[in-house]
């Protein structure tokens, strides 16, 4: 059997936690360095709504480091040696899809105009030869 995390590794969306913690391990120490870090730190960046507790810590380091992450070498009491393996990219925000302005449209009501002109044109033109054309017929 497979592992979806070998296969497609750019479907794993972090949660926010998991983003603060490994966010927080990149702000102190460049990829592939060990950082000592205590819990109070690692609390400081947590989400408002979260509950800071060793459990949530232990179980958002223990998610970056089954993706392959961060390497945890040891933690003893409130102190975590850990170590950032890989740069972790935020999605990207979608694009906000433009809006027609009002000088597009004006744009391509200008556009439309030397059509309708050409179009007259030819009407016109038209009946002019018409005209010639029954006057010399009538006449000849």
């Amino acid at each position: 059997m497979y592992n979806l995390r070998q296969i497609f590794p750019l479907l794993i969306v972090m949660d926010r936690l998991s983003c603060a913690v490994i966010q927080k391990i990149g702000s102190l120490a460049p990829v592939g360095r060990y950082v000592i870090i205590s819990e109070e730190e690692f609390f400081e960046c947590f989400p408002e709504d979260v509950q800071k507790s060793e459990s949530e810590l232990r179980k958002a380091l223990r998610t970056l480091s089954g993706n392959g992450y961060i390497d945890m070498k040891y933690s003893s009491g409130d102190l975590y040696c850990v170590a950032q393996i890989k740069k972790y990219l935020p999605e990207p925000e979608p694009i906000p899809v433009p809006v027609k302005s009002q000088k597009k449209k004006i744009a391509a009501k200008i556009c439309l105009s030397p059509f309708w002109a050409a179009f007259l044109g030819g009407v016109t033109g038209s009946l002019i030869i018409s005209l010639v054309f029954s006057i010399i017929n009538y006449v000849g």
